[in-house]
């Protein structure tokens, strides 16, 4: 029972971590939707009245930038959901359903969610053989490839453009400070990041001009 209980207690406290993180996450988006004027209002306030304008301007960019993300990684969560629930029932893999809701859910989280997602699926088909499991890991891996090198850019054109390396090292910076809460907040609030540092640094104090994804940064550049 000791040794059942030393496995169990960290499992526990996983668990309600994880579900205490999204219903923060949930709470704080609901309360901030209700009235985001005047969370706004209240930022803006913190500045001097000739920084008011800019401060402005940089909130509605990251709102931009928040709000098109987030409209992303929902379309993604349900199509992954689906492709992946359509693919482990062809397949013949028990529970394809579930898995294939785990993996839409799982989603959210960029680059560790998908890898999380995989494992549950492919120790569901190695109960039936290993082949099952090698070909459930390959049909994951492709639903991957496809998804960065087509789903998500075709959804993010026009958007910011974050890079892998950004991405993986602010997750993993936010997950050793916060926990799992910081794992889900992390890339969100580094696209914030990028779009207040490209506006208030880039534009501001080096003097180029704001440039999209498939810009040429010399073409930014002023005179």
């Amino acid at each position: 029972m000791s040794r059942v209980g030393n496995y169990l207690f960290p499992f526990l406290s996983s668990t309600l971590e994880v579900v205490s993180g999204l219903f923060i996450i949930i709470f704080l988006s609901v309360y901030i939707a209700a009235d985001p004027a005047m969370y706004r209002r209240g930022i803006i306030h913190l500045f001097t009245h000739g920084r008011r304008d800019r401060v402005a301007a940089v909130l509605t960019a990251v709102a931009g930038v928040l709000r098109k993300w987030l409209i992303t990684q929902l379309i993604a969560m349900l199509t992954i959901g689906a492709v992946s629930t359509v693919v482990l029932a062809i397949l013949g893999v028990k529970a394809a359903f579930a898995l294939g809701l785990l993996s839409g859910l799982l989603e959210f989280i960029p680059t560790v969610g998908p890898i999380v997602s995989s494992l549950p699926a492919i120790a569901m088909g190695f109960l039936d053989s290993p082949e099952k499991a090698l070909y459930v890991a390959v049909a994951y891996i492709g639903i991957q490839f496809l998804e960065n090198h087509l789903l998500i850019p075709l959804l993010m054109k026009g958007g910011i453009n974050i890079p892998p390396v950004l991405t993986i090292l602010s997750q993993a910076l936010m997950a050793i400070l916060f926990g799992f809460l910081g794992l889900m907040c992390a890339v969100p609030l580094l696209a914030a990041v990028i779009t207040a540092v490209k506006m208030l640094y880039v534009e501001d104090v080096v003097g180029d001009k704001q440039i999209g994804p498939d810009e040429d940064p010399q073409q930014g550049v002023q005179a």
